[in-house]
């Protein structure tokens, strides 16, 4: 799938901007702090409703604007063509696809599914398992469509029991709440454990790309492993009724990468870190394509910081393979070598005007 239409309006400095994208490779280039990772944020707005640089709208809203807008149409392998939109201020979220309104932002991200490499993508790597978590969900939601619900009904569970337990309830009325938390957790983690066995033979074909090698890659499931579920909750029950909230299950699961028996946070640099991020990124894509034989669109922000102009070259030619359509920021255009690789739109980017380079 491309995006082959995109207007923005009111998006950081973006006041107006209208381009047509090529379906291959897009290279976004100007001087920092000119719109270019704005430009990639619109796209993301409009895949899953919310910036990857922020979390308040109103930083994104421009100045002395009540909202913003992002409109785009998708084309098909078959040709075929949906139009999405999206319009966002403080406490406001109005998605229509093909002229009629839709509640869920779920949505948006099934019809237009879209991953990011940027100068932050160590973070799932260095700050903690919900990043991690959010990788894999990614993955699993757009592969296997009994994901969402089964993820909304064992969060639907948590938060009740983690009601009753901040209201010192009777622990009768708990564990009323563990026999769904246990079935749709249970579900969850089977779920998360079959994606990861199928992207890790990906994983690892990029990582021996990218770094010569392959970490080790284990689902931890959010529990001791020598014992279940149940078992696991039953043994934390006083605990979790001391302090208040559930200490056991998949909302503290972890995808743990290992390289010599070291986690690799504690093994690898930054720009180690970056290629194998970026390994695991097209390993979803990758995965994604096998499952639903589509290619998601892929934002690039940033693609030279970090990276040697060797690995930097063996990236992009990983990125260009994927087949997936590309967006790419770069402050000079020079920096990008896309010799051979056809077709491709380059795009300049000044005081958030963007205009196609001819």
């Amino acid at each position: 799938m491309s995006l082959v239409h995109l207007e923005i309006a009111r998006v950081r400095n973006l006041s107006s901007v209208r381009i047509v994208p090529c379906d291959r490779i897009n290279l976004i280039h100007g001087q920092n702090a000119s719109g270019k990772t704005s430009l990639l944020e619109a796209i993301h707005l409009l895949s899953l409703a919310r910036s990857f640089r922020t979390h308040p709208i109103q930083h994104v809203i421009q100045r002395d604007h009540a909202s913003l807008t992002v409109f785009g149409r998708i084309q098909g392998r078959g040709g075929q063509t949906t139009a999405v939109g999206i319009e966002k201020g403080r406490d406001l979220t109005r998605i229509r696809i093909n002229g009629q309104t839709v509640q869920k932002s779920s949505a948006l991200a099934a019809v237009l599914p879209v991953q990011i490499i940027n100068p932050d993508i160590h973070r799932i790597l260095e700050q903690g398992p919900r990043y991690r978590r959010q990788f894999l969900d990614w993955g699993v939601f757009h592969v296997e469509h009994t994901f969402l619900p089964v993820w909304q009904a064992y969060h639907k569970a948590l938060r009740q029991r983690n009601a009753a337990l901040r209201a010192q309830s009777p622990p009768a009325e708990i564990r009323y709440w563990d026999t769904q938390l246990i079935e749709h957790g249970q579900q969850l983690t089977a779920l998360r454990q079959n994606y990861v066995a199928a992207l890790t033979p990906w994983l690892t074909r990029y990582c021996q790309a990218l770094l010569g090698s392959a970490p080790e890659v284990h689902y931890q499931p959010g529990w001791a492993q020598d014992r279940d579920f149940q078992a696991a909750l039953e043994k934390g029950f006083e605990r979790d009724r001391q302090q208040g909230f559930t200490h056991s299950g998949p909302h503290r699961a972890d995808l743990v990468l290992r390289q010599e028996k070291m986690p690799v946070q504690n093994h690898f640099s930054r720009g180690q870190q970056k290629l194998l991020a970026s390994a695991m990124r097209l390993a979803q894509i990758a995965q994604f394509r096998d499952v639903r034989d589509q290619i998601p669109v892929l934002l690039v922000d940033d693609l030279p910081a970090e990276l040697d102009p060797d690995r930097r070259a063996r990236l992009l030619s990983l990125l260009v393979e994927s087949g997936a359509q590309l967006f790419i920021t770069a402050t000079e255009t020079g920096l990008i070598d896309t010799t051979g690789c056809e077709p491709v739109k380059v795009f300049h980017v000044e005081h958030g005007a963007v205009q196609e380079v001819v």
